[in-house]
């Protein structure tokens, strides 16, 4: 298999996603800037610290188009796998550290890790399905 998409709906997702995360990362620059800024108002602070976010939540987005423009069953069915199995990964790795943390045990993390802890997860089951041939 390729490195890089070889189908349509492939490439239209990876372009996708490297425009969410090329967003992400340039409002979240935005945000650090302007959010100390003196001048602002709490309202606009407060839009200012959803952009990041928004960005990101594009990437699910991206994801969900994906799944409907794939015409490929099979293709369309391991992503499904993948999303499964990144879901549980990253749910059981919440599950772990929160109520630990909530003992007082572990420091406290911020929610938005969870979409990070979920990216990372469906990273390396797409890599371990790969190296196993799933």
């Amino acid at each position: 298999m390729p490195l890089f998409a070889c189908n349509h709906a492939e490439r239209r997702y990876q372009r996708r996603v490297s425009i969410a995360m090329s967003s992400y990362v340039v409002l979240l620059v935005a945000e650090i800037k302007l959010f100390a800024h003196p001048g602002l108002t709490d309202p606009i602070r407060f839009a200012l610290t959803l952009l990041p976010g928004l960005a990101v939540s594009m990437v699910f987005v991206a994801l969900g188009r994906y799944l409907v423009e794939e015409e490929d069953e099979y293709l369309r069915v391991r992503m499904v796998r993948k999303i499964v199995w990144a879901t549980g990964t990253a749910l059981v790795a919440c599950t772990l550290w929160g109520f630990p943390e909530d003992a007082g045990f572990l420091p406290h993390v911020p929610l938005y890790f969870a979409a990070i802890v979920w990216l990372a997860a469906l990273g390396i089951v797409s890599c371990l399905f790969k190296v196993l041939g799933r």
